[in-house]
């Protein structure tokens, strides 16, 4: 299958590794090529524009940082809107919103182009093993066509249901992250305060049920 993936941050850089070694015909783009080397090490290709990216693709990927940023490469001069043909796919993995992807979805299905949402859920380092999690918007038809490809780059795979489900999900799980986050700060300076070790503290909450993932990642 012939992929475009525009946007190679930390997270998209792991994602779009995996479909490179999985032996998809790739081409990809970022603001900073520095950060395609190793895709281009596993046979990539660069595309010197976002339009590159598009040309004649059967599937574009995106994983941008914000719904400006989105806007612009689909919308703007050059936008791939105008360049992907009618019967291809775009999944959108940025960082976006729901109203935003079901607008750009809107204007892409006039062009006849199948539009899906993907945000990821779990961390980077999850990304880079490969075991991220992936929830998934739009048409369960075209879902399900695709289902294979974006297990490539990540583990569990979730239809939330139409388009838009996705990205309302993603910011209950950011949500809940940041309440476990605070809760785990809460909790250590009150053992702090009553003198109690914090590495021993740690331990204790660790091997409780006031465990957590965050408990486990980010308070170690």
């Amino acid at each position: 299958m012939k992929i475009g993936f525009i946007g190679l941050g930390n997270v998209g850089q792991s994602l779009a590794a995996n479909l490179a070694r999985a032996g998809h015909q790739l081409t990809v783009n970022d603001l900073d090529k520095l950060r395609a080397e190793l895709l281009l090490e596993l046979g990539a290709t660069w595309g010197e524009t976002p339009a590159d990216c598009g040309d004649r693709a059967d599937l574009l990927i995106t994983s941008l940082p914000s719904p400006a940023a989105s806007c612009a490469i689909m919308e703007g001069e050059g936008g791939l809107l105008q360049v992907l043909d009618p019967g291809s796919t775009w999944i959108e993995m940025s960082t976006t919103d729901a109203d935003e992807v079901e607008r750009l979805g809107a204007a892409a299905a006039e062009r006849g182009i199948g539009v899906l949402e993907a945000p990821i859920t779990g961390g980077c380092h999850r990304a880079k093993s490969g075991d991220i999690s992936i929830l998934v918007g739009g048409d369960e038809g075209l879902f399900e066509r695709f289902k294979p490809v974006i297990q490539i780059m990540g583990g569990e795979v979730l239809h939330m249901g139409p388009l838009g489900a996705a990205s309302v999900v993603k910011v209950v799980t950011n949500l809940l992250a940041f309440i476990h986050l605070v809760g785990v700060g809460e909790g250590l300076m009150l053992a702090a305060k009553a003198g109690v070790d914090l590495g021993k503290a740690f331990e204790g909450i660790r091997a409780s049920s006031g465990n957590s993932f965050f408990t486990r990642q980010k308070a170690r």
